[in-house]
């Protein structure tokens, strides 16, 4: 009896600590760029605030609209612009990363139908430390979501 008080003692820390964590993640201003109907990727912004002690990384994105989620970061090298695959995005403690175009984003691959200004889009954000958050990313058009050329892009 002692072992399964220990072993759910555990558990609710596990637990507990992962709904702590999620608590001290804060998504901003989440936005998915409108893209026209036939486009293969669209690009996801928004800012995610850190208000634990301790760094935090996102290492993964799922969404149900779309066949599959990236972490990217635009670079410039030599006047051109390429998009870097990252394995995980830094969120300093006590601090915040911007997701944002010609920056740090979300690449959502193949959706699964076209989206159009005005439509939300669940997606699920997970954490190094475990915890995940499903946020609710509205469709934008107009001057901030201007279409990404990715003919000119080099993927890695």
């Amino acid at each position: 009896m002692k072992n399964l008080f220990s072993s759910l003692l555990a558990l609710a820390g596990l637990l507990f600590g992962s709904m702590l964590s999620a608590a001290e993640l804060h998504v901003e201003a989440p936005w998915i760029r409108e893209a026209p109907p036939n486009a293969m990727a669209l690009g996801g912004f928004m800012v995610l605030h850190n208000r634990s002690a301790e760094e935090v990384k996102l290492v993964a994105a799922t969404s149900p609209a779309f066949d599959s989620v990236q972490l990217h970061r635009t670079v410039a090298e030599n006047g051109m612009a390429r998009m870097v695959h990252q394995e995980s995005i830094a969120v300093p403690a006590h601090g915040e990363t911007v997701f944002k175009p010609g920056d740090y984003h979300l690449m959502l691959m193949q959706p699964k139908q076209p989206l159009k200004a005005g439509e939300r889009v669940e997606v699920t954000l997970m954490f190094d430390n475990g915890s995940r958050q499903t946020v609710t990313f509205p469709v934008q058009a107009g001057a901030m979501a201007m279409p990404m050329d990715h003919g000119s892009m080099h993927h890695h």
